[in-house]
């Protein structure tokens, strides 16, 4: 019980960072679309900002994936609102909750991989030269807190299946 509370307050922490993060990178997409509205409009000289709305929109859907884990935001099967038994409902909880453990470290490979290799090559953007491994670093993040929640909803399933029975 001690490890499933503090994992619940490590979540809570996390998922208040995530908003934070998640909010900050859509602002300064927001910012950098409107400047370059502004620029284009009446024509004036500043640099080309596209990167950086790109760049912020990347980090925000990487962050995001964690924190919409969190909030059960996700695409979920509701397949289980119509089954009676809720021994099936939490084998299928599980199930589905275990493939996105798998799924996720998989990604996770392969985000470190990508993430690897940017910083060997030190590849950026086109106008404004963003190190690439910044929105690669941000979906590593992004995946390792996505397998952190899933295993937060994984501990409250098999608690609420104890108590239950």
């Amino acid at each position: 019980m001690w490890l499933l509370n503090f994992y619940s307050k490590l979540e809570k922490n996390l998922s208040k960072l995530e908003k934070i993060l998640v909010t900050l990178m859509m602002m300064i997409m927001f910012v950098s679309v409107f400047i370059q509205v502004l620029s284009r409009f009446f024509n004036l000289p500043i640099p080309d900002t596209s990167d950086i709305s790109l760049v912020s929109f990347a980090m925000m859907t990487f962050f995001g994936t964690g924190l919409l884990v969190y909030t059960k935001g996700h695409i979920l099967i509701e397949i289980t609102s119509l089954i009676k038994s809720q021994k099936i409902v939490f084998i299928f909880d599980v199930l589905s909750n275990i493939a996105m453990l798998i799924i996720g470290a998989i990604l996770l490979n392969i985000g470190f991989a990508l993430l690897m290799y940017f910083f060997e090559n030190r590849e950026a953007t086109m106008a404004l030269r963003i190190p690439l491994a910044v929105p690669f670093t941000s979906l590593v993040i992004g995946l390792v807190l996505m397998l952190v929640h899933t295993i937060g909803n994984l501990m409250v399933l098999f608690n609420k299946y104890k108590t239950a029975n």
